[in-house]
């Protein structure tokens, strides 16, 4: 019964941390006051109106089985840490697909004092990511219309 627990233990980790999204941004210009996330746009390429650089913000995602759901978690998650700097917009920089993300693996033995041996062997996992980089922007939103 300990060992089924060991082995379901083992197989359980990647399954919780498979479909993660995580993200990270950079203040290089002048914080504004958070936004909501529906605030936020994405552009493909420089807007042509003016804008001030707030700073850069970068995501990641293993979240889908295709390359076009990891890119959107990413996008959404590029929006979120904007969002969280004051920028209502984001210039896409950059999206890498990457093939395969590790998690890890191990073998383990252990004696106890009343003579007994036991082991247990760990998986390894691979799962594609995807990395999205943007220039966060603020934008005066009466500017597009």
């Amino acid at each position: 019964m300990i060992n089924s627990i060991k082995y379901l233990s083992v197989l359980a980790l990647p399954v919780l941390l498979f479909g993660c999204s995580s993200g990270s941004h950079v203040v290089t210009g002048q914080q504004m006051p958070e936004l909501e996330v529906e605030q936020v746009t994405i552009f493909e390429q420089a807007p042509a109106f003016d804008y001030k650089v707030i700073g850069t913000v970068s995501a990641s995602s293993d979240n889908g089985f295709t390359e076009d759901s990891r890119k959107e978690k990413a996008t959404q998650e590029l929006k979120e840490q904007a969002a969280k700097i004051g920028a209502n917009g984001v210039i896409l920089d950059e999206v890498t697909q990457l093939s395969f993300r590790r998690l890890g693996t191990g073998v383990g033995v252990s004696a106890g004092s009343g003579g007994g041996i036991g082991t247990s062997i760990g998986s390894s996992f691979s799962f594609p990511t995807t990395e999205a980089k943007g220039t966060a922007i603020y934008y005066e939103t009466e500017l597009t219309k």
